[in-house]
C-alpha cells in the first residue's frame, strides 16, 4: 500500500518590505505549503509588510516570524535585529523551531548564512552570487530579472518555476477573514454603487498623486451618483481629511473614510467596491488580488503588469497625470458609472 509522502517542515523568507510585495507571493507560499509538512509553512518577513495580517486568512500559514533589520528610512527607527548579537539570537530562535527546509525569496547571502547557522538542512534561494550559492544546497538557481517593469514578481515566479512548484506565473489572489467581510458589507451598505476605492497611501512622497487631485476625482464620481472609499493607514488620516474638506457638503456624504491599521479591514472594504484607482501602493495590489479592477497611477515607478485586472496610467512624474486624463482612461476602460461623466462633459 502506498504511503503518503513525508514532507519537510518548511519556512520561507520574504525579503521585500511592502504589503503589495507580499501579496504577489501568496500563490507561491501556497504552492510551497502544499509540499510541506502538514500542508503548512512559516514565513520570515519584515514588520513593514504586515505579514501576520496579510496572511491571516490563509490556512497554510503556521507562523509568521518577524525579522526586523534595516527598516525603511521613512520609519525613522532602528531595527530590533540590526546588531550582530540580535541576529545571533534570531538564529537561536530559528534553531528552536526545528525547520528542515527553507525557501529564500532573495539573492541576499545573509539569509542563507542565518539558515545554515540555524541548522536548516535544505536551503534554497535565488543564488544570484557565488557567495550565496556556497551557503545554499538546494538548486536550481535563477538569474536576476532584466526585463521591463518591477522585478519582484518575475523573480519570485522564476524561482518557483525552477523548483517545480508551479508551471508558470500565478496571478495573486488574497483571502479575507469572514468577520472582516461582514463588517465591511454592513458599513458600506449606505453608500451606493458604484463604489470607487481610492488608494491614497504611499511609502514614498514621489508616488503620491495628491489630495487635491483625489478630491477632484471624488467630486466627479460623487456628482454622478457613485460613492468613494478613501483607503489608507493612520498616516493617511490628514490627506483623507483634506480630500473631504475640498468637497462641498452634499458630496461629502458620498465619501467613506477608512484610515486605520488593519490590512484585513482594508481588504474587506475593497471586496465591496467595484473599482479602485490610485497610488502605486499596497491597497492597489490588494484590490486586484481581491478581484477588484484597478487603475494604477504610475508617475514615479514602472507600471505593474502581473494581473490583467490592473491597468496603468503612466506619466513623467505624478503631477503630469491630470484628473481629466484619469477620467478619460477610466471611461476608456468602461469603469462603472463613468459614461455619465463623458456625457456631462459634452453637454
Amino acid at each position: 500500500m502506498l504511503q503518503p509522502p513525508s514532507f519537510p517542515r518548511t519556512v520561507v523568507v520574504h525579503h521585500r518590505s511592502g504589503i503589495g510585495d507580499l501579496v504577489w507571493h501568496i500563490p507561491y507560499l501556497r504552492a510551497i505549503a502544499a509540499v510541506s509538512a502538514g500542508g503548512k509553512l512559516s514565513v520570515i518577513a519584515r514588520p513593514s509588510c504586515r505579514a501576520a495580517e496579510v496572511l491571516a486568512a490563509e490556512d497554510c500559514i503556521e507562523k509568521v516570524i518577524e525579522f526586523d533589520r534595516k527598516p525603511r528610512k521613512s520609519e525613522r527607527r532602528a531595527g530590533r535585529h540590526d546588531g550582530l548579537a540580535a541576529q545571533l539570537a534570531f538564529v537561536g530562535e530559528l534553531r528552536a523551531e526545528g525547520f528542515e527546509r527553507i525557501y529564500i525569496f532573495s539573492g541576499r547571502a545573509r539569509y542563507a548564512l542565518l539558515a545554515l547557522l540555524a541548522g536548516i538542512r535544505q536551503r534554497a534561494g535565488f543564488g544570484f552570487s557565488m557567495g550565496e550559492r556556497l551557503l545554499l544546497n538546494l538548486p536550481p538557481y535563477i538569474r536576476p530579472y532584466s526585463g521591463p517593469g518591477n522585478w519582484v514578481y518575475p523573480e519570485a515566479t522564476a524561482f518557483c518555476v525552477a523548483h517545480g512548484l508551479v508551471d508558470g506565473p500565478v496571478v495573486p489572489r488574497m483571502k479575507v477573514l469572514p468577520d472582516a467581510l461582514a463588517g465591511a458589507e454592513r458599513d458600506l451598505a449606505a453608500y451606493p454603487a458604484p463604489r470607487y476605492a481610492f488608494s491614497i497611501g504611499t511609502s514614498e512622497p514621489r508616488k503620491n498623486w495628491g489630495a487635491e487631485r483625489f478630491a477632484a476625482l471624488a467630486k466627479a464620481i460623487a456628482e454622478r451618483g457613485g460613492s468613494v472609499v478613501l483607503l489608507g493607514g493612520p498616516a493617511e488620516a490628514e490627506p483623507a481629511k483634506a480630500i473631504l474638506q475640498a468637497l462641498i457638503e452634499p458630496l461629502r456624504a458620498s465619501v467613506f473614510v477608512s484610515t486605520q491599521p488593519s490590512v484585513q479591514r482594508s481588504a474587506a472594504l475593497l471586496r465591496h467596491c467595484q473599482y479602485c484607482v490610485g497610488n502605486d501602493t499596497g491597497v492597489l495590489n490588494m484590490a486586484v488580488a481581491n478581484g477588484i479592477p484597478a487603475l494604477g497611477l504610475f508617475g514615479a515607478t514602472p507600471p505593474l503588469a502581473h494581473d490583467p485586472l490592473l491597468q496603468a496610467l503612466a506619466g513623467d512624474g505624478m503631477a503630469a497625470i491630470t484628473v481629466e486624463a484619469v477620467l478619460a482612461r477610466l471611461i476608456e476602460l468602461d469603469a462603472p458609472g463613468l459614461r455619465a461623466v463623458a456625457a456631462g462633459a459634452a453637454s
